[in-house]
């Protein structure tokens, strides 16, 4: 049989581009190909009833915001939400220690206090002990029959980091893959590297050429800059208290990479009580997801309200808060979310 020889740099002509999509979306039809389900439904909507394989979510945040937190649920729940995918997931984990991870894991997947699990005011009880260590004996049978989740602690470079992608791909039987990284800031800067950007603008080139290759899903975690925190940004009951592209680490790759971009606000951890133009009255709990980009959706569900329970390790979303000003009437016109001119960033703009 004669060998197909590839056109010049890889071009295709555009009725291939048009029967690729056609197939793609008989397979959608049918429901062969599904997006994952995320445990929020206002995200899901935003997406294409939940996040698209082969795209990438980056999820910024200052921190105590609950990033990380956040993350871990999409992971924790995919298996339930969406029992009818066959999936693994691979995790960079490069700020928490494993026992961390695992006692984070323990008070979720149990609905125990993070305190409570650790003995902090008295020792955790016998039968919650029983069901942590009934919890591991579950977690290694269903390995056992193909539920796979690895996890990275040792912080990569971008090269390593595709290597190990592609590595864990195929020893876990090329099913496809949830891949998460926590986060940006963390990724190890290689000898060519001279600054954090350039490794951030590879890591994420990277990501965006191993999504076209391989069936994944690429979760970002990244960081904002401290300038979301400055006094003018504290402003109770004004737009300026929203985030916007430029207050995330490298947001220009960031944004050009992201198949969605959405930031995580937490405004009691800034001392704002009356947030956004709304004037929204939140409290230490609330949690507010902004979608600052989604290339494959309207910008119509663009801002997720969310309630945290920190003890237990888990995001509920929830109904708008009580706001103040609902109609936005003493609204000051300025576009939340857009793209403003970025500064250079320094270490010393971001938190780790």
């Amino acid at each position: 049989m004669q060998k197909k020889i590839e056109a010049p740099y890889g071009a295709k002509s555009y009725s291939e581009i048009l029967e690729s999509g056609l197939d793609y979306i008989h397979k959608r039809r049918e429901g062969i190909i599904k997006s994952i389900k995320t445990p929020w439904p206002t995200l899901n909507d935003a997406g294409v009833g939940g996040l698209e394989w082969n795209s990438l979510l980056t999820i910024a945040a200052r921190p105590g915001a609950g990033k990380t937190m956040f993350v871990s649920q999409i992971l924790r729940e995919s298996k339930l939400l969406n029992a009818d995918q066959q999936f693994n997931i691979l995790e960079f984990q490069f700020e928490m220690g494993e026992k961390q991870i695992a006692s984070r894991a323990f008070a979720a997947e149990l609905a125990l206090d993070y305190g409570t699990v650790l003995s902090t005011k008295k020792q955790l009880d016998e039968f919650s002990f029983k069901r942590i260590g009934q919890f591991v004996e579950d977690t290694k049978a269903l390995e056992i029959l193909g539920v796979q989740r690895k996890i990275i602690t040792t912080p990569l470079t971008t090269k390593n980091m595709e290597k190990a992608i592609h590595t864990w791909y195929n020893a876990m039987g090329q099913a496809p893959l949830i891949v998460t990284v926590d986060h940006s800031w963390l990724i190890k800067r290689d000898i060519d590297e001279r600054e954090k950007l350039n490794t951030l603008y590879n890591n994420v080139e990277m990501l965006m050429n191993i999504k076209r290759d391989l069936p994944i899903i690429v979760i970002m975690i990244s960081q904002l800059n401290r300038n979301i925190e400055e006094p003018s940004r504290k402003s109770p009951g004004s737009v300026v208290n929203y985030p916007t592209g430029s207050d995330v680490f490298g947001g220009d790759a960031l944004q050009q990479g992201s198949d969605m971009l959405a930031v995580l606000s937490r405004p009691h951890t800034m001392q704002i009580n009356c947030y956004g133009p709304k004037e929204y009255m939140v409290g230490k709990d609330d949690i507010f997801l902004h979608i600052l980009k989604s290339r494959n959706n309207s910008d119509e569900n663009n801002l997720v309200f969310l309630k945290a329970d920190f003890e237990k390790q888990s995001v509920y979303e929830c109904g708008e808060p009580q706001a103040a000003n609902p109609t936005a009437a003493r609204f000051t016109s300025r576009r939340a979310g857009g793209n403003g001119r970025q500064r250079p960033v320094e270490s010393a703009d971001i938190d780790v």
